[in-house]
């Protein structure tokens, strides 16, 4: 017995030495400027926080580069990375003080990071994490926050602003699902947009939302404090899914949501 497990310490620790580790910021403005909890008119951040998996990152031939979440306590388990760009400060007062802005990933140590020159991600969570039970759930999928009980699974994201006189919040999830918790068979709309970045490197680059071009269809000075929450027959709804592709009125996500910028053009949180 003690000899295997030297073997399998012995084996488990040849894999880390042959891995690199890669950091992918991650960022938000409103409409290419920056925003935060604590802006001041005319739009404030009142939240931002998601789920990501299936990362992946291309050379410069557009080869995949096989890539690897790392494990941590807190923000990723090896599956899903959760993003958190509130801070629980002004606007943000439903949230957390405690903020991750950046996925930990690891590559093979053969791998030329300097010629990376794409990214690739879905937003969510897999079908087969979303509908388990949050009580058994670790980190990152044990946050309260982030579960939709009445729909049996994760919100993918949370994200709102706010002006002087007026507000608009959005929870993307997967809806129309068959089934209870635990026991889900599978759901009319998954909502699980994938997000792809060409000219990428993470050694230059951030990852940055622009919560302006997810909310574009949304009047945010027709004083009606409004929200959408995935629901296909919600009015609020439809333009806003389009954005990140889903739905019937659907455009592509490479439209501006997600870009790609250099690290030093952003504003952190």
């Amino acid at each position: 017995m003690k000899r295997s497990l030297l073997l399998i310490l012995f084996t488990l620790s040849a894999c880390e030495s042959n891995q690199q580790q890669v950091s992918i910021a991650f960022n938000v403005e409103f409409n290419g400027q920056p925003i935060r909890c604590d802006s001041e008119s005319p739009v404030a951040l009142t939240d931002l926080r998601f789920f990501i998996h299936d990362l992946e990152l291309t050379g410069a031939d557009g080869t995949v580069v096989p890539t690897r979440l790392k494990r941590d306590s807190a923000w990723q388990n090896g599956a899903v990375a959760f993003i958190d760009l509130e801070n629980g400060q002004g606007g943000c007062d439903d949230g957390t003080p405690e903020s991750n802005a950046r996925v930990i990933a690891s590559v093979s140590s053969d791998s030329d990071l300097a010629g990376l020159q794409g990214l690739r991600f879905t937003l969510g969570v897999p079908f087969e994490l979303n509908h388990s039970n949050l009580l058994e759930a670790a980190p990152p999928l044990d946050d309260a926050a982030m579960h939709w009980h009445w729909r049996s699974g994760y919100k993918f994201l949370r994200a709102g602003v706010e002006t002087d006189n007026d507000s608009f919040w959005f929870h993307l999830g997967s809806t129309a699902c068959q089934g209870t918790t635990g026991n889900i068979s599978g759901c009319d709309s998954p909502n699980r947009p994938i997000v792809e970045l060409a000219g990428f490197n993470p050694q230059t680059d951030s990852v940055v939302i622009d919560i302006g071009r997810l909310f574009d269809a949304v009047d945010l000075e027709d004083g009606e404090r409004s929200d959408c929450s995935s629901g296909p027959t919600e009015q609020s709804c439809p333009p806003v899914l389009a954005t990140l592709g889903l739905g019937p009125e659907a455009s592509t996500i490479a439209d501006g949501v997600f870009a790609a910028r250099p690290r030093q053009a952003t504003v952190s949180q």
